[in-house]
């Protein structure tokens, strides 16, 4: 997949942690059906945050993570979708169509505007922890075969690593 081999790249030319996230990012936005790209740390706040670090993708689909609120709380609205999903239970979360899945109703309207039909939610670990999460959005219902999922959880695991060499992570 031509997008892995970009986002590899990325990884060995990126100076700071922010650049690597936007490279890395754009890289896979680069390619179709790949809409948005993005990246959120994971925060032990009360709300159980997630905060977007770095979002790629056409200005018009960049606005979709405007203003967006995210969060991992089971308890909360916002922590249902399948960023919350993924940091909750630490594994891989595919939306194959968002028109379908009840628990991407409170997102449905907005992901419809922008042409989002299918998400895959990558947890980034480092140590026992998920410390981030990767999302991106397809335009296609079942944008995000087996092959590509497992492509996509290497690269995540790869950026950890980077990420950790810049000392995004406390031990």
């Amino acid at each position: 997949m031509e997008a892995y081999s970009s986002a590899s790249r990325a990884l060995i030319r990126s100076k700071t942690p922010q650049a690597l996230i936007k490279q890395v990012c754009q890289s896979i936005t680069d390619r179709h059906p790949y809409l948005i790209a993005w990246m959120g740390l994971v925060l032990n706040d009360p709300e159980k945050t997630i905060k977007i670090l770095g979002v790629s993708g056409s200005v018009i689909a960049r606005d979709y993570a405007k203003e967006i609120t995210l969060s991992w709380d089971s308890e909360r609205e916002d922590g249902q979708g399948p960023a919350g999903q993924s940091v909750r239970s630490g594994e891989t979360t595919v939306l194959r169509d968002t028109l379908a899945d009840k628990n991407f109703l409170r997102w449905r309207d907005r992901a419809k505007k922008y042409g989002i039909r299918s998400i895959v939610s990558i947890p980034v670990h480092y140590g026992k922890n998920v410390t981030c999460v990767l999302l991106v959005y397809a335009s296609t219902p079942g944008g995000f075969d087996d092959y590509e999922v497992r492509l996509f959880e290497s690269l995540a695991d790869e950026v950890t690593a980077g990420l950790a060499k810049f000392g995004l992570f406390k031990e």
